[in-house]
């Protein structure tokens, strides 16, 4: 039984709790950098293991930059999760679409794929409910006269417009 009271293992509540307390550590966690690349711009700011064996980073001298240790990681059950704590599946036809549980998977559209093939994909992860994670802006879907009733349009067959075309092809003869 967990502390909130559900009896199932991995209840909402404490994954919900999982992503925030993921998201605080790594608000925390240092960034690592390669040891000397202050000295040698050529190394680039890219994290890599010190070797050496009198190496000062290596050994954890005072004033130096931090080293990666597994102390720095997230909770288990929330690794390799996306920020809304959804597993991301990497599509590439649309036929990859069928095989992904809308409940816990999103997918991230190839890049590699083309328009036509990608609009495919939208219209098949629609159907199934599945939330595409990059998704361009000119992808997303507009709106439609359903979502907006409060701005209505005057008609074509309005009085006012009758007169005007009226008004206009009496010009034109």
């Amino acid at each position: 039984m967990t502390g909130c009271g559900c009896s199932q293992e991995n209840c909402a509540h404490e994954f919900e709790s999982l992503l925030r307390k993921r998201q605080k550590i790594a608000s925390r966690r240092p960034k690592f950098r390669r040891s000397e690349s202050n000295r040698f711009p050529r190394l680039g700011d890219k994290w890599r293991s010190s070797k050496g064996i009198r190496s000062k980073m290596r050994l954890k001298k005072k004033g130096r930059w931090p080293i990666v240790e597994t102390g720095y990681r997230g909770p288990k059950l929330t690794r390799g999760l996306n920020p809304k704590g959804m597993i991301e599946v990497l599509v590439h036809t649309p036929e990859d679409v069928e095989f992904v549980d809308p409940c816990f998977m999103a997918i991230r559209i190839a890049a590699s794929v083309g328009k036509r093939k990608r609009a495919e994909i939208i219209k098949r992860a629609e159907e199934f409910g599945v939330e595409i994670v990059n998704l361009r802006p000119d992808e997303k879907p507009k709106e439609t006269k359903a979502d907006v009733e409060g701005e209505e349009k005057p008609s074509e067959g309005t009085a006012a417009s009758e007169a005007s075309a009226e008004d206009q092809e009496g010009k034109k003869e």
